[in-house]
């Protein structure tokens, strides 16, 4: 009899082992709640996908004619040909696997090991899977939100998921300045790839660090690289306020010394916070992430496991890219029976030198002056 697998999200970790269960003869039957779409991202490789964007621009310009006789900025940019296949994952084509994209698992009865969606299906599971990964954090700042509070501000946005680079780089499309808030990996990537996104008409970007460098990054490498891509960047700076005009649209960003920055795009990008909301209403054991031990099983139920940003592991949470990797090799030779007495005992650790940001800017850099 099939061994009833559900794994709650559709981000790298997940795909990975969904791919390695799938990549088995184990007898498995596979349900993926994609909450985000049928198509699974590598979010590191996001910001690269938005630097791609100006091919788009650059044949709008094109089609429209020479218009070296307006102002920057004047002419309508139209529609930016934004794509992020080079970050998508393939799908697995197997029919073990029932992925049900645009659902959202909602609730988990552990009693009765059943599995609530969004779609009003209860599924039941033999082993539940959360890798929920983490949600961006928006940072204490006034004006951040609508009146209301339900929603950013027009023209703020943060930069995430696949959904929130296609918004962004509509907003680069038609945007004259653009402030990144956050000295973040994501934030250092999305600065450099919006200074380039469109080419031969580079949009003016200023990058605001609101946190500390974290010790794998060298700050000096990491933003001198970023500078030569013509971006500024203010380090050790505090964002106070947003601006908004009478459109209640983003005007300005103020610093916390008064220093205005007039733009009329800002980017959020101030790290993530591990998404524990399902593994919180359903009792199991959440300090920062959900506490998992070297089975990636959850301490508060054999039955469940956690891998990825949500996952805590020894008190420490990790949302590297080769970390996740790992854990989802190590839970599906267990699932599979092929390895089932591997265990997960931390991320290899590395010296600190360059790092990926900074082959990630430089990258950038290159492909503008090619």
């Amino acid at each position: 009899m099939s061994r009833k697998i559900v794994v709650v999200g559709w981000g790298p970790a997940a795909h990975r082992l969904v791919t390695g269960l799938l990549g088995t003869d184990a007898e498995v039957d596979v349900t993926v709640y994609a909450g985000e779409g049928a198509v699974a991202h590598d979010r590191s490789a996001l910001p690269s996908t938005l630097a791609r964007s100006r091919a788009g621009h650059e044949g709008h310009a094109a089609h429209e004619g020479h218009a070296a006789h307006e102002a920057p900025g004047a002419r309508d940019r139209g529609d930016v040909a934004f794509d992020t296949t080079a970050a998508a994952l393939p799908t697995p084509n197997d029919p073990r696997l029932d992925l049900r994209a645009g659902v959202r698992a909602v609730a988990v009865d552990r009693l009765h090991r059943l599995v609530h969606g969004s779609d009003q299906w209860v599924q039941p599971y033999d082993t539940l899977v959360l890798a929920t990964g983490a949600n961006p954090v928006l940072p204490p700042i006034r004006g951040l939100r609508t009146a209301d509070g339900r929603d950013l501000l027009p023209g703020v946005h943060s930069a995430h998921n696949a959904a929130d680079f296609h918004r962004l780089a509509e907003a680069a499309a038609r945007g004259v300045h653009a402030v990144v808030i956050g000295g973040s990996s994501t934030g250092l990537a999305v600065a450099a790839a919006l200074r380039i996104s469109r080419g031969d008409d580079p949009l003016h970007v200023e990058l605001v660090d609101q946190t500390p460098a974290t010790p794998e990054i060298t700050p000096t490498d990491a933003y001198l690289t970023l500078r030569r891509t013509g971006v500024i960047a203010y380090q050790d700076c505090r964002v106070r306020a947003l601006e908004s005009g009478s459109a209640d649209a983003l005007t300005a960003v103020t610093l916390a010394d008064g220093h205005r920055l007039s733009c009329d795009l800002a980017v959020i990008a101030c790290g993530t916070a591990p998404n524990t909301a399902l593994a919180w209403t359903s009792g199991l054991a959440v300090a920062r992430g959900i506490v998992v031990d070297d089975t990636l099983r959850s301490v508060s139920d054999p039955h469940i496991h956690a891998l990825g940003a949500c996952a805590e592991h020894r008190r420490s949470l990790s949302g590297r890219h080769e970390t996740l990797l790992a854990q989802a090799d190590v839970l599906a030779g267990r699932l599979s029976g092929l390895d089932p007495q591997r265990t997960y005992r931390g991320p290899v650790q590395r010296a600190a030198n360059a790092t990926s940001v900074v082959a990630e800017a430089e990258a950038l850099l290159r492909a503008a002056t090619a």
